[in-house]
């Protein structure tokens, strides 16, 4: 008899001679499908070779499972008969992801047992039922909830006593010690959410920094939401005799993706999202990428899988989220798909401005000279007048600038025919036009 041939929920082995292989490949295909199965006695081509089943065979199958296979799975051992031959067939079910197979983490590939990378392990393990959280102790027991307490009455929800609001919120690990989420929660946290402002379109210059850490999470969370929304000027157009409102950025957008931020960042890594604001936008970042598991085609369609299924069950039982999932499409609707970015385990979300705020053209007015330059602009070409063989780094140093500041003005005193390059980048040396 033949069984078919491998794939990516099952695997043969010919002898129980091959049963730690055996053990890596159902670890290995519940943490690539939550299922698994290898038959034992059986030829790589399919075919039923048999073998001998002891009294004690199943029993001990099942007990070698218990001791290498973590976190338990749903298990179930079986004899086979075909004709004269048996063989054992195991089959697994498990959502606990990620499993091991004795300390070690493999992933199905095709009909591969493949070690998982870091970065793949890492996903896993914030994409978990269990979530990484939740398991990690925070470095701080001496822990008090009075803000998360008065935060959550506001919105009719009691903490009652310590040991049914530890167990009822999951603030408390397997080991009975406060975990990560209890800290962030914590009135203890010291954890840093920042708002940052630049002037400009890069981060060359910084203007402001707003801090909203050091509290419990969620009121750090609530103060962000309402200082973008006091931020979030409305320009009024009275022309054509119709009143007409448009708002700096589409608040609802915004709301979305950094209630999405705060979910799904990598919080095990103590690197909260931010928010930066230039001249022309809003970018609201999270760390840790996509979810395992979870395609860029799947998170644009709204699917959703929870990073950090703690914080959300009580952001929505706060009002800051839904379970739906239709954050995501809320934005791409507002402003395409191309507002996303993944990159470098980052997902940054940009809201372009509606209009240019009144606070930029404000300061691009005062800032110009005479001659149109800015004060910055003025003062980089003054320095490359004294001295026509400065260097980029030398020009940053003196004028206070980044260097990215610096290659921009530069490129912008080269458009304008103010400068010119003379000779190799090494060896030559810049020209002031003689019309200043």
């Amino acid at each position: 008899m033949n069984l078919g041939h491998e794939n990516e929920t099952l695997e043969f082995k010919e002898s129980l001679g091959q049963l730690d292989k055996g053990l890596k490949s159902i670890t290995a295909m519940l943490n690539r499908s939550g299922y698994g199965c290898v038959c034992f006695g059986v030829l790589d081509n399919g075919d039923v070779k048999g073998l001998t089943v002891g009294p004690n065979t199943l029993m001990d199958i099942r007990n070698k499972i218990k001791f290498l296979i973590s976190p338990q799975a749903l298990v179930h051992i079986e004899k086979v008969t075909v004709g004269k031959l048996d063989y054992i067939k195991v089959t697994a079910h498990g959502s606990d992801i990620p499993y091991s197979c004795d300390g070690r983490y493999y992933i199905r590939n095709v009909a591969a047992d493949e070690t998982v990378s870091n970065e793949i392990l890492r996903k896993m393990l914030t994409t978990s039922e269990t979530d990484i959280i939740r398991r990690i102790p925070s470095e701080d027991q001496d822990l008090t909830f009075n803000q998360f307490d008065s935060f959550m009455s506001k919105y009719g929800i009691h903490t009652g006593s310590s040991i049914s609001f530890h167990k009822n919120y999951g603030l408390k690990n397997d080991e009975g010690k406060f975990n990560l989420m209890a800290y962030l929660l914590s009135d203890q946290n010291n954890v840093s959410i920042k708002v940052v402002k630049f002037e400009g379109t890069d981060k060359s210059t910084m203007s402001e920094r707003t801090d909203f850490g050091s509290q419990c999470l969620l009121r750090s969370v609530q103060e962000v939401l309402e200082y973008v929304k006091v931020n979030n000027a409305v320009k009024v157009d009275l022309s054509g005799g119709i009143r007409k409102e448009t708002p700096l950025l589409d608040y609802e957008s915004f709301r979305e993706a950094w209630i999405n931020a705060c979910l799904h960042n990598s919080w095990s890594e103590m690197l909260p999202p931010s928010v930066f604001v230039y001249d022309d936008r809003m970018e609201i970042v999270s760390y840790g990428g996509l979810p395992f598991g979870l395609s860029k085609e799947g998170f644009f369609k709204g699917t959703s899988l929870p990073v950090n299924r703690g914080l959300l069950t009580i952001f929505i039982a706060t009002g800051f989220a839904e379970q739906s999932g239709h954050g995501v499409p809320i934005i791409v609707s507002k402003y395409s798909e191309e507002a996303f970015s993944f990159e470098n385990g980052m997902i940054k979300v940009t809201l372009n401005f509606n209009y240019e705020p009144a606070e930029v053209v404000r300061r691009i007015e005062i800032e110009k000279t005479e001659d149109n330059l800015t004060v910055k602009q003025r003062e980089v070409l003054e320095l490359i007048k004294e001295n026509v063989k400065i260097t980029q780094k030398e020009l940053s140093e003196k004028a206070n600038l980044s260097l990215a500041g610096v290659k921009k003005i530069m490129l912008k005193l080269q458009n304008m025919n103010l400068i010119e390059r003379v000779g190799a980048k090494k060896n030559g040396y810049w020209t002031v036009k003689s019309r200043l």
